[in-house]
């Protein structure tokens, strides 16, 4: 059984169904339904346009799942090439949140993603075709090189961004994207804590940290002398210690309290790294059994990344790499008693015969504990309200918390701050969308 195969067949349908296959629209190969099918938004998510990696994956590791001419795929293929230029702004660009935006990340993402798909499809096509193709990509890669994210360190955003200037580099020769790519790769090992978590915002996230390692690890298959395995093995034992009992991984003890899981890096490192081969049957299992986020639960703005890793996972399983013995053990499933102080990512771990206990310092005293039935007891802190109803809460992620352990107690002093609970108003909106055709376009 290849439990990846088995949640793209279910899901396949849903995703064909997001593009425009009518070719008299000037949307044609567009996959945000919200942009060309409803009409809601003035702008088209560039993220959907990524799907064609993981069709090509699946079209030529013969995983496709319908009786598809050759003719049909590779217009579809094609068409979703020609939507991408339709949605690209005059610098390359791609968009994820407003018009002229210009997202980083989005525009990384689907630099990736289209490389990808030329570097699995180039026998088959024409040659014009490649580099009508190519000319598209290079103008997203013109972007990544003169262009940052700055408001945040954010790892698997720079990590998409690495990974598609290093892969331009690998087609092309161009020093240039080398030279960027490497830069932004730097960044992340550089802020990769000792601890091995890769910085997601303010502190570390197991979720997204998959996300990361999905990139880094391609990263690593096509440049093995850039030194990536130390730090890959490093994040995967720390990751190791967030696959819970019950089958579930990461949570609200992370920075952005992710849930879901992208199994390509994991899957591709099981062949070097034990740790990466337990973890990677943990998720496999986990998957089979619906105990974590699937491709069949994601949200849509996460789908298409998470049906790509799917796809390359699914290839890799299908081709049996992962058929080796491992002498590693999940933390979970220890017959030693322990207690892990993580104190970089305020995390402590304490594993008992009967229990596995889980508790962020950094975010006030979260709680995740198992006990020997592995049913989750789940304490995410302290709720306030005042007189003015305005709501507090001590789960907002603080470093500087007071932490003492004595007597096998933890003790947890944190500040109370308030919850935003605040939404978009129209005005707001009307003042977003005044931007988005002035200030926003300079």
């Amino acid at each position: 059984m290849n439990c990846f195969i088995d949640e793209i067949k279910i899901n396949l349908p849903r995703i064909l169904s997001l593009f425009d296959i009518d070719p008299t629209n000037k949307t044609y190969g567009t996959g945000d339904r919200f942009h060309w099918a409803w009409n809601l938004i003035d702008f088209g998510n560039g993220t959907f346009q990524g799907a064609n990696n993981g069709f090509a994956r699946l079209w030529k590791a013969n995983l496709w799942p319908y009786k598809t001419s050759s003719s049909i795929f590779f217009e579809r293929i094609n068409s979703i090439f020609l939507a991408t230029k339709y949605l690209q702004r005059k610098d390359g660009s791609l968009e994820e949140s407003f018009p002229n935006e210009g997202s980083f990340c989005v525009t990384s993402l689907v630099c990736f993603d289209l490389i990808c798909t030329i570097e699995l499809l180039k026998e088959d096509i024409e040659e014009t075709k490649y580099f009508e193709w190519m000319n598209i990509i290079e103008r997203m890669i013109r972007y990544i090189e003169i262009n940052d994210e700055t408001h945040a360190l954010i790892s698997n955003h720079l990590s998409t961004a690495s990974a598609a200037l290093l892969k331009w580099y690998k087609l092309t020769g161009e020093l240039k994207s080398k030279k960027r790519g490497e830069l932004f790769l730097e960044r992340i090992l550089n802020n990769q804590s000792k601890e091995g978590w890769f910085l997601e915002y303010e502190g570390f996230d197991a979720g997204y940290q998959t996300l990361c390692t999905h990139y880094l690890a391609e990263i690593h298959r096509l440049f093995p002398d850039l030194g990536l395995h130390e730090p890959l093995k490093r994040s995967i034992i720390f990751l190791s210690h967030f696959a819970h009992p019950d089958g579930s991984f990461g949570g609200i003890y992370g920075s952005r309290c992710t849930r879901f899981y992208y199994p390509y890096g994991i899957s591709f490192l099981s062949k070097e790294i034990d740790e990466a081969k337990e973890l990677n049957k943990f998720f496999i299992n986990s998957i089979s059994q619906k105990k974590i986020i699937t491709l069949s639960s994601i949200d849509e703005p996460n789908l298409i990344p998470l049906f790509n890793s799917y796809a390359w996972a699914a290839c890799i399983e299908h081709e049996n790499k992962n058929s080796y013995k491992s002498e590693a053990n999940l933390p979970m499933n220890s017959k030693n008693i322990s207690r892990k102080y993580f104190n970089d990512a305020g995390i402590i771990i304490d594993k008992g015969i009967n229990h596995y206990t889980i508790i962020s310092t950094h975010k006030g005293g979260v709680i995740y504990h198992f006990n020997k039935t592995n049913k989750l007891q789940l304490d995410s802190g302290i709720l306030l309200k005042n007189e003015k109803d305005k709501l507090g809460s001590n789960q907002s992620f603080n470093k500087n918390n007071y932490v003492t352990i004595k007597n096998n107690i933890i003790y947890v002093e944190s500040m109370i701050s308030t919850l935003p609970k605040k939404i978009p108003t129209p005005f707001q909106f009307l003042i977003i969308r005044i931007l988005s055709i002035s200030v926003f376009k300079i």
